[in-house]
Formats: C-alpha cells, structure tokens, sequence
C-alpha cells in the first residue's frame, strides 16, 4: 500500500513537495525544511535535489511567506504565482497544513499566463489603436471570422448592426445590407490576399482596410485579422475639390505661358522695325539731324536693344515654367565643366573651385547648364571691382530626413551644391527678392541684365522638387545653395 501511494506522489503531473518544521506552529519560511520532492517539482523548479531546501531557500519571499501561512481549510485561498526564471515557466504554488507537516502543489500555468498577456497587449494595441485611428471603425476577429473586440458603441460606421457586436459573425453583418461588397473581400484576408477596397454606399464612400498575418510564430494559421473601415466621403469631396483647382491651376498656367510666348514674340517684329527705321534715319538723314536728333536716335536704338534682351529672357522664362517630362542622367560635372569653358573665366580671371563629387542625376541636361550658368554669370557680374573673384562650389550628399528645415521627402537622397562668392554681397533681407522676375537691386547704370537670371533658377529648380537658397551681407559675399534629388 506505501508503495502505491510512492507511486503516485512520484508519477503525479503537479509538483509535491513535503516540508517539516521542529516547530509546527512557526510561520517563518526559513524553518521549513523540504523531506521530499517528486519529479515533477524538481522539473518544475529546475533545481535536483530538493531534500534539505527551506521555503525561503526554494522560493520567493513573498510566495514562501504565503506558504507558511498555508491553512488547511482553503488551500486554493493561499495560491499564489511566480515566475521561475531558471526555468522559464509561470508556477503556481499552494500549500496544505497538517500537524507538523506542509504539503506544497506547484502547477504550470506558463501556457494560461501567456494567453493572459497575449490577450491584454492585445486588448491595449486595440486602445492604441482606437486612439490614433479616432475616425475608423476597428473591428479585431479571429480566424473562424467571430468578432474578438470592438469599440463598445458605434462612432461612425456601424454595418446597420444593433447591438453588442463582439461574439458575432463578421461576415454575417454584411449579408443584408449595403456594405455586401466587404464579404469576400474580408473572406480572402487569411489567405494573403488582404488589401485595401473603397466603394459608395448610399451616396457616401467608404474605404475598408483588412490585415492579417500569414502564419504565426509556430507555423500555424493566424488567429487574427483586424478590419479598419471609413468614411471617406469629405476626404473624397477635398481630394475632387483639390484636382479641380489643380487643372485650373494648370489651365491658367498654359494660358499664361502662352500669352507671354505670344506676347513676346508678336513683340520682336514691331521692335525689329523700330531699329531698322532708326539705323536708315541715321544713315540717310545723319547730318540733318544734329547732335540732339542724332542723340535722340541712339538713345532709341540703346532702348530697342534692351527690350530684346528683355523679351529674350521672357522668352527664356516662359519655356522653363513647365517641368519636363523626359529626364536622362545628367553629369552634373561635366555639366560644370561646360559651363566653365563657355563663361570664358580666363577673360574675367575668375578662380573658380570645382568639387569632384558633383553627382549624375536624373535631369535636362540644357536646363542644368542654364542654372550653373545664371548663378555663376550673377556671381561674376557682382563682383568687386578691385580684385579678382573668387568662387567656392563645394557638394554634399544627403537624405532629406537630414535637412528638416525643408519641405522635402524624408527618405530621398539629394545633392546639396553651394556656391560661394566673394562679391560685392547684399542685404539679407532681400533673399528671396533675388529670385523674382525682373526684380533689381541695383540701377541699370551700374549693372546690366533685365533681373530675370535668378528667377528662371528658381523656376528650374522647383520644377524638380529642389530648393535654391541666398545667404549674403553687403561686402563680403553671397552663398547660392541648391538642393536637387537624385531621381525624379
């Protein structure tokens, strides 16, 4: 008969162990003393042998102290969790008093434990969810499609379904009413084809949004799919009102572009008749006229050359309002070089740097010429008259994420070109007056130009989704920096 009962006190599937105490009535952890273990507690704790181990040495004060406070009327009253690091398992300890004797059952609880938690962080991702999602509808349900949460009352959509929805069939809220279309779409979710759909119910939109994991960690099927739904409809409305005026926006655009092509080409012919007359008065009738007429008539030419130069540049600006459709990769070194070699430097006795790591990037390669161009003929025309200048280009590769000051994409790699001169600099505050049409900052006597060079510089690098930039102080110099992504 003893050895029956062995039997079953080794073989049981919950960890026994016996304690002792030479005082029975002591209620300190370190006077019990374990007489027996069977095998299932010693796996449980992962510690052989047990015989000899106080409560205190066996485990954690307060779960010791609660079983040596064991009583023997509830033993269920005394238990209590603990975590058995060692092992890696959830325990959960109970003890039984008799006279001179302490029985201690440890079971384990690690698979419950874990559901427990699985289930609160899920219950909290929701929460977070229902937070940073305020204008969705969430609904999370488990493989079978039986509803596992969902917000307590309805916020904005709710499938016509009255009631408590948890518990119920998801598909089962579609079969009678508007939103029939989301059944098979929701239905093919844990198959992998989850995506997102937008359809119109009742005059309004809705976009519905299913996620679900293929598999989960131990290669079954997932228990889990969340379906996010909303009403789009103002979003819808803003977005047609927002394309509306962007194809007036663009229909303006075309029409003004046209006007000053138009404009400015109906203009020449006038013009060019205005010179010929003159250069024919001059030739024919030079000595009738006198030195007033003759000056009168130069003055006139001088004027008719400016407004070619004038409408030439109009010309020029209207061209480069459009962004171009046809990009190819562009050396913007070799582009520099170019420029260079046109500007003639060697005439000016400019010292011009030139950096070797200026990228290739997807762009015109004319339109890249042009806007060297401009920014190196404006910081050699601003030059100081005493010296010869001096211009730094210097080139940095970067992400956007890197230039937070700038609206720009954040995971987009960019080149940053700055161009610093030595000039006869100007006001800071007129930075961005540099870069609009036909603004000057200085009279036609002293310099030459219609204002028009740093303008198409701007239009040009906005066009590609760039930012150009002006840094300067009366005296000592300008910085032009440009940014330009690498692939349009």
């Amino acid at each position: 008969m003893e050895d029956k009962k062995l039997h079953v006190f080794n073989w049981a599937p919950v960890g026994l162990l016996m304690f002792e105490s030479s005082n029975p009535a002591s209620e300190v952890p370190s006077d019990w003393i374990c007489q027996v273990a069977n095998d299932s507690a010693c796996n449980l704790l992962g510690r052989i042998p047990l015989n000899g181990l106080t409560l205190a040495g066996l485990f954690p004060e307060p779960v010791a102290s609660s079983l040596a406070n064991a009583v023997t009327t509830n033993p269920v009253n005394d238990a209590v969790d603990f975590f058995v690091s060692s092992a890696g398992k959830w325990l959960l300890s109970s003890g039984t008093r008799t006279e001179g004797s302490l029985t201690v059952a440890l079971t384990d609880i690690t698979r419950q434990k874990e559901a427990s938690f699985a289930d609160h962080r899920m219950k909290r991702l929701y929460q977070s969810l229902t937070a940073s999602l305020s204008d969705h509808e969430i609904i999370i349900f488990d493989k079978n499609f039986n509803i596992v949460l969902n917000e307590g009352q309805p916020r904005f959509v709710r499938l016509h379904a009255e009631g408590e929805l948890n518990g119920r069939n998801l598909p089962s809220l579609f079969e009678k009413n508007e939103f029939s279309f989301l059944g098979d779409y929701v239905a093919k979710i844990f198959g992998g084809a989850g995506d997102e759909v937008e359809q119109e119910v009742n005059g309004k939109f809705y976009k519905a949004r299913v996620y679900a994991d293929a598999h989960d960690d131990e290669g079954q099927e997932n228990v889990v799919g969340v379906l996010l739904l909303k009403d789009v409809t103002e979003l819808n409305q803003k977005q047609r009102e927002i394309e509306l005026r962007m194809q007036q926006l663009d229909r303006s655009n075309k029409e003004l572009e046209s006007f000053a092509y138009v404009a400015s080409h109906d203009l020449q012919e006038p013009l060019r008749k205005i010179k010929s007359f003159g250069e024919r008065l001059m030739m024919k009738y030079k000595s009738l006229l006198g030195d007033e007429g003759q000056m009168y008539i130069t003055r006139m030419s001088e004027a008719v050359k400016r407004m070619e130069r004038l409408l030439d540049d109009l010309l020029l600006f209207s061209r480069t309002t459009r962004r171009e459709e046809h990009f190819e990769p562009t050396d913007l070194h070799q582009t520099m070089m170019d420029v260079l070699h046109d500007l003639d430097t060697e005439r000016v006795q400019a010292q011009i740097t030139v950096p070797d790591n200026l990228p290739v990037i997807d762009a015109s390669p004319s339109q890249m010429q042009q806007l060297f161009q401009n920014i190196l003929n404006n910081a050699l025309k601003f030059a100081k008259a005493d010296q010869s200048p001096i211009i730094q280009i210097t080139c940095q590769h970067v992400t956007g994420a890197s230039l937070p000051q700038y609206a720009l994409m954040p995971d987009r790699p960019y080149c940053v070109i700055e161009f610093k001169d030595d000039g006869i600099g100007f006001d800071q505050e007129n930075a961005e007056r540099v870069f609009v049409i036909f603004q000057r900052l200085h009279g036609r006597s002293e310099y030459t130009g219609s204002g028009i060079g740093l303008a198409i510089c701007k239009k040009i690098v906005d066009n590609y989704g760039g930012i150009i930039t002006a840094k300067s102080e009366m005296g000592t110099g300008s910085i032009f920096t440009v940014i330009l992504p690498f692939k349009q």
